[in-house]
């Protein structure tokens, strides 16, 4: 980025020019005030006067009406007397108040001593001009590295690492600190006027004291323009000239500004009420106080005369019809006498020229602090427009065009990454692609040596692939057959078909081959069904159910006690001899989780025994739920301990329901979340109204809309059975 020419650092020049914009604006207010109240004080001071002449006059007289006094005696007690009435009239000259009259002095002159050496106002300008002073003496020392800092840049010497980090931390505070420094001696002498005012201090009179008052209250104004005017100046200075050459170009892609942003917004209000506002505060100070109230005019009546003075063409409409009008009727009219209305105006071409030079700064410093940053930004984004990657701009002012330019360079720095990162990749890829060639064209021979084997890799390869195929028709031929197998071995329907009137059977395979099954038989006029999953599925799990299904048969056969807990507890002991199974660390716990029931259909009575599969039986719209003992039918890490017997009432129309755990653990829905066994439940008393073969559709239903594109992730069997 093309540096500026290095600024000098303003300080002398901002006290100096500021304390002169105050003086224009106060000092032409002041005249004002006082050429308007010399008439009150000529007034106020004129009785005096013309006591201590009566007193002269009073003397002569009657010295001349005295016999036996020689003219010499007359003329030096009549002399004495006039010395007595001019001591007299200097005594009221030098008197205690500030702004006093005197009348004809000894050498025949007349004189106006507008300020005694120790009023109020006298002392209000000596502190005055003493805190200036002082207040020009400190910011020499605070603004004194600034000016070291920029003039060792400017010559090209050597900057101390302490002066720049001391420039570095209050540069941003100089405008707050410069506009509080140039404006305190007004802020003191401000605090001072208000406790003269507070305290009642002694004023020669009224009309002193009004004039104090006014001058109280314009310190006020000016030194709010004064402080806006250096505050805006240095801010404008710092921002625009000074930053970039106290911070680094890095520091200034980003806002080195601790307070919170501005707005624009605030900036063009001021200006426009800076525009607006002063002129016409000026215009109107000075119009108010040239207002004279008719009432003051000390008049009963108007003559005729007095009336076309005072009103004007509009003289032949009031009162025309009377030669005097009482002055009660006006006495709440104002006016502005001819010595005023020029003093006026010149009081206001003042106002308004200095007004415009405030205005004047304040827009060309606004308009500065906008456009500046904007075009430099708006010359940035050209340069990257044309092909200049790493644009970067400074971060200028706390507002919006500041964050817009932060905004900016963080872009501009995202792009530089990309592109450095694409141009590494690049050199990388082009380092590789050389390393690449120069292997290739090493290889080259070595790939002709080898094309002979990889056809002949080729070859067995797709010999492979034909015998994997063959191989995998051959396994699903098998696995087909097994599935034959095993529906072979599972009972018929028709045991159910038989005993019940009412009955399904929803039975989906996760795989081709089952590691669920289900068992029926019906012995001794009594039914026996039961509900297993055993431990996997596909071929394992359906070896595991063959095995089970081979054992039941084999008990119920050979036993004469047809009781549930019973035949659990035999067929445990089965499959723990069958399996081989010890209890060992490490030991495959294959078994068996099943759900077994003896239904006494003449007697409705049924006889439940359950390891970890439950019974339900939903009856009047409720789920009874009969729960398993919690062990599997296997090895178990605990003791083994007899199943329990449940026996149960039946009545018609009840519904009974064993189930392997494939449907509740079943993944789905729009969480991808199991279906678990509460919905499971709500769901089977919700189709209570239903036959079993429509509960059958219903549950297959409701299983595809909840599966949706999720995979069968276990084997699902679920028997019903209606009383």
């Amino acid at each position: 980025m093309e540096k500026k020419s290095i600024p000098k650092f303003y300080g002398l020049r901002v006290y100096i020019s500021s304390v002169m914009l105050y003086f224009f604006l106060v000092i032409p207010f002041i005249g004002f005030i006082i050429f308007q109240n010399v008439p009150k004080f000529i007034e106020n001071n004129q009785d005096s006067f013309d006591q201590a002449t009566s007193i002269r006059d009073s003397v002569q007289s009657a010295l001349d009406s005295i016999p036996g006094f020689s003219q010499e005696e007359i003329d030096s007690l009549v002399s004495q007397a006039i010395l007595m009435a001019e001591s007299t009239t200097d005594t009221v000259a030098k008197g205690s108040g500030n702004l006093v009259i005197a009348g004809p002095n000894s050498d025949g002159d007349d004189s106006i001593k507008m300020f005694a050496e120790k009023g109020p106002f006298a002392s209000y300008f000596i502190l005055l001009f003493i805190l200036l002073f002082v207040s020009d003496i400190v910011g020499f020392f605070y603004n004194r590295p600034f000016k070291r800092y920029f003039r060792r840049k400017r010559n090209k010497k050597e900057i101390p690492e302490k002066l720049h980090t001391y420039c570095k931390k209050h540069l941003l505070r100089t405008p707050l600190f410069n506009s509080l420094i140039v404006t305190m001696p007004n802020i003191v002498v401000f605090i001072y006027s208000m406790i003269f005012l507070v305290k009642k201090v002694s004023f020669d009179g009224e009309v002193e004291r009004e004039m104090f008052i006014q001058l109280h209250y314009l310190t006020l104004v000016a030194t709010t323009l004064e402080i806006l005017f250096v505050y805006y100046w240095q801010k404008h200075r710092v921002h625009i000239r000074y930053i970039d050459h106290i911070y680094s170009e890095t520091e200034l892609r980003k806002k080195v500004f601790k307070k919170k942003g501005g707005k624009i917004r605030n900036r063009l209000m001021m200006a426009s009420g800076m525009t607006t506002l002063l002129p016409l505060l000026i215009v109107t100070v000075y119009l108010v106080l040239s207002l004279t109230s008719v009432k003051d005019l000390n008049l009963e009546t108007f003559s005729r005369e007095q009336r076309e003075i005072l009103f004007g063409p509009w003289s032949t409409i009031v009162g025309a019809d009377k030669e005097t009008v009482p002055l009660a009727d006006y006495e709440k009219l104002y006016f502005v006498n001819a010595i005023d209305s020029i003093v006026m105006l010149v009081g206001i071409g003042n106002g308004i020229l200095v007004s415009f030079i405030y205005l004047l700064l304040f827009i060309r410093w606004t308009n500065r602090d906008v456009t500046g940053p904007v075009k430099e930004l708006l010359a940035n984004i050209r340069n990257t427009r044309g092909g200049e990657a790493e644009q970067y701009t400074i971060v200028r002012t706390n507002d919006e065009i500041g964050e817009l330019a932060e905004g900016y360079n963080e872009m501009t720095q995202k792009i530089h990454n990309y592109v450095e990162s694409i141009s590494s990749m690049n050199r990388d890829l082009e380092k590789k692609v050389k390393e690449r060639t120069k292997e290739v064209v090493e290889q080259k021979e070595e790939i002709e040596t080898q094309k002979e084997e990889i056809e002949a890799q080729l070859d067995l390869a797709t010999l492979q692939r034909d015998t994997i195929a063959i191989q995998k028709d051959q396994i699903l031929d098998s696995i087909h057959y097994a599935e034959r197998i095993q529906s072979a071995i599972l009972p018929p329907e028709k045991y159910l078909t038989d005993h019940l009137s009412d009955h399904f059977l929803l039975f989906k395979p996760r795989d081709i081959v089952s590691g669920d099954f289900y068992w029926t038989m019906e012995k001794n006029q009594k039914l026996m069904v039961a509900v297993a999953d055993c431990t996997g599925h596909g071929v394992p799990g359906a070896f595991l159910s063959m095995l089970g299904i081979a054992s039941m048969n084999e008990i119920v056969n050979r036993s004469k006690l047809l009781k549930p807990d019973k035949i659990l507890e035999q067929l445990r002991e089965i499959l723990i001899k069958s399996l081989h199974q010890t209890g060992t660390r490490g030991e495959a716990q294959d078994g068996i989780e099943i759900a077994l029931c003896v239904i006494d259909l003449k007697k409705l009575t049924l006889e439940y025994s359950g390891a970890n599969r439950p019974l339900y039986i939903v009856r009047d719209g409720a789920v009874e739920h009969i729960r398993p003992d919690r062990m599997p039918i296997g090895i178990y890490e605990q003791e083994p301990v007899p199943f329990t017997n449940h026996t149960l009432e039946l009545k018609k129309e009840d519904s009974i329901y064993l189930f392997s755990d494939g449907y509740v653990d079943q993944l789905g829905g729009p969480l991808r979340k199991t279906f678990r066994v509460k919905k499971f439940r709500k769901l089977l008393i919700g189709i209570q109204d239903q036959s079993m073969d429509a509960q059958k559709q219903i549950l297959l239903t409701n299983l595809d809309e909840w599966q949706g594109e999720v995979e069968q992730i276990d084997d699902i069997l679920v028997m019903g059975i209606r009383i």
